[in-house]
């Protein structure tokens, strides 16, 4: 038998409540992702010391990165807390593979919102994802669970 690749992986998409809102994302592939994963969670929100609940956050700006709440808030020393959090442990237990929740402004890997709180979604990535990517770590989100399958599993 194979050992297992180690997979970091969102919080919510094991269906911990740690969303902004104390939901979660659980996902429909979780046993199978056990099955041949072994599974590092994270929330790099939480891990940097985030409250559950919290206010929605939106990167409002990319260069220089700022990532707000609702109110204005400036949390993006939070968000950087949180990717670097994440890389730690990728380097720590060697992990080549993330599976981290679309959209969101730690982990989007495709796009992420506005940063207007209007719904609107762009082309981006979040502070967690991009840190991991740049990095060398390749990253999916819960719609790309098959492509994830057909990179790391041989």
């Amino acid at each position: 038998m194979k050992n297992k690749e180690r997979l970091l992986i969102s919080s919510c998409l094991v269906g911990q409540n740690v969303r902004y809102d104390s939901s979660n994302n659980l996902i429909n592939d979780l046993s199978r992702l056990e099955e041949d994963f072994v599974l590092e969670y994270i929330c790099p929100e939480v891990g940097a010391g985030m409250s559950i609940p919290r206010k929605a956050n939106e990167i409002s700006n990319f260069d220089p990165l700022i990532v707000e709440d609702i109110n204005g808030i400036d949390n993006t020393k939070y968000f950087k807390l949180g990717a670097n959090i994440a890389l730690d442990a990728c380097s720590k237990l060697n992990i080549k593979y993330a599976l981290l929740k679309a959209k969101s402004p730690s982990c989007g890997n495709e796009k992420v919102y506005d940063g207007n709180f209007d719904g609107i979604l762009i082309d981006g990535v979040g502070v967690t994802s991009s840190l991991l990517i740049k990095n060398g770590i390749k990253v999916f989100n819960e719609n790309q669970i098959e492509d994830l399958y057909e990179l790391a599993i041989k």
